[in-house]
Parts: C-alpha cells; structure tokens; sequence
C-alpha cells in the first residue's frame, strides 16, 4: 500500500527556496518557492493582493469557489474574503506578490480595484515594478516605508493598466487589443511589426482587415505612426539628439524619422523641439 504524502501548511517553516520580503506598515512585497504538496490557510484576506504565479500550479478557494492560478497571469485578491490556497502536489511552485493595506490608496484606485476584473495578463512592466522591489534593500524609516508604498500602488495601477483595453478599442476584437499592446511594448524592435502578427492569433490578412476596421490603419501603417509620436515626446522631454532618438524609436534612419514628424506635425524634428522647449509668450494686460 502506497502511503500518500502529507500536505504541509506553510507557515514560514516549511519554504525551501528563498523566502524573501520588503515591507512598510501599510505595503509589501513578498516571493517564494514552495515544496510540493503544500497549502496555505484558510484565512481572511485583509489587504488588496495580487499575486503572480510564475511557475508550478496553485487552486485558490475563495469563499468557496475555486480559481485556477496559471503562470503569466496576475490575480487579485481583495479584502474581507476567505481563501485557501493549494499548490502542486507534483512541482514546485514559484510566486511573488504585493499587498497594500485597503486605507493606502485613495478612493478612485481602491475603488476602480474593488471593481476591477480578478486576473489580468502579465504585462513588462508590471513584472519590473514587483522586481524592482526587492532592490530597495531594509526599509529603516519613513521614507524607504514611503518608497515601498508608493512602488505598491503603482504596481495596483498599472494592474488596471493591464484589465483595459487600448483607447479606441473597448470591445474590439481581441486578435486586435493584442497586436496594439504588443507593439505599445516593443514598437523600438526591429522585428516588432513580425512579431506581433505571429503573437495575435489570426492570419495576418486577417488581422489587417481587423486593424482596419479598428483603427482605420494597417498594422505597418499603425506603427510607423505610433513610433512617429514616441519620438515626438522625446523629442520635448529629453536633450537626445534627433538621430538617437530616431534609432530609439525603431527607425533606419533619421531621415525617416524627420520626414514622418513633418508629416504628422508640419514641421521639423528641431523646429517640434523649438517649440515645445520656447518659453511661453506673455501678453500684456
């Protein structure tokens, strides 16, 4: 007869990997690896959590109803709810996660979270803001707690930032919401127009005639564009020349840069700069 392994309960005892944390009164981050076979709870959320799964597999009961935590995903946990969580029987199980006490944010970030859906796709930036955290080192006074809790509802806004479709697109089509967040997050790339028809889950005829119908572009079309105005905005925010800007933006040449910003505002990378950097006029009164 085959005995079957017990489960351990996690209680800060039974961590194999690095169990590590950074904290304020109100704010923390934490991640883990557990052994497998592993629960943890039940117990009462008392803060607003989201966690990150990023490797094994975890069921969460919340007050009563099962969820199935997958890598890549982030979930959101709000207060005042029962949860147990379960992990792998099989694997390890890696995660990470940030809680903030629910009086931290104000009340339009607490409240768009406490409407907001319960799991949303990993975005880059996201998965920065979490490690990123644990570069902050022992937190020793208010204002390394102040820098934890700001690092925290960032990470609790660019979480909505994650469960919303591009401007323009709410309720488009999906193969589309895609491709456009793919190219927001890689538009510098040589390769990125390539790599968004291969991430967007249609045929690439198919997915023109969908960027069509949405933007009323092409993709190719679409991203010239949108890195045109990534390198306008440098062009008023930074000291970059326009040739760095132009390669930071994903163009052969500067000469290609300058001809789509003319295009789109009229007039010349320099003379945008000029503008966007002269002092405002003073009228007499």
């Amino acid at each position: 007869m085959v005995q079957k392994k017990k489960s351990l309960n996690y209680d800060g005892t039974h961590v194999k990997w690095d169990d590590r944390h950074v904290r304020s009164p109100r704010a923390a981050f934490g991640q883990v690896v557990y052994e497998p076979a592993g629960f943890c709870g039940p117990r009462i959320q008392k803060d607003i959590e989201f966690v990150l799964l990023h490797h094994g597999a975890c069921d969460v009961l919340v007050d009563g109803k099962a969820r199935v935590l997958k890598p890549g995903m982030v979930y959101l946990f709000l207060p005042q709810h029962r949860e147990e969580f379960r992990f792998s029987a099989e694997i390890r199980t890696h995660h990470s996660w940030c809680s903030f006490r629910p009086d931290l944010p104000d009340d339009a970030l607490r409240h768009a979270l406490v409407q907001a859906p319960v799991e949303a796709t990993l975005s880059p930036l996201f998965e920065k803001l979490l490690a990123d955290a644990f570069l902050i080192g022992p937190v020793q006074g208010e204002i390394s707690e102040r820098v934890v809790e700001c690092l925290a509802l960032a990470v609790g806004a660019e979480y909505l930032a994650m469960t919303r479709s591009p401007p323009g697109t709410a309720g488009a089509d999906p193969c589309v919401v895609r491709s456009l967040r793919h190219m927001e997050d890689h538009y510098s790339q040589s390769n990125c127009l390539a790599t968004t028809h291969a991430m967007a889950g249609c045929s690439r005829n198919a997915l023109i005639t969908r960027f069509v119908r949405v933007t009323a572009l092409t993709p190719d079309s679409y991203l010239w564009r949108l890195r045109t105005q990534k390198g306008i905005a440098m062009l008023s925010a930074t000291g970059l020349t326009v040739a760095e800007i132009a390669d930071r933006c994903g163009f052969q040449s500067p000469f290609h840069f300058s001809r789509l910003v003319k295009k789109l505002q009229g007039c010349s990378p320099r003379e945008t700069r000029a503008r966007s950097w002269a002092a405002p006029s003073s009228k007499n009164t």
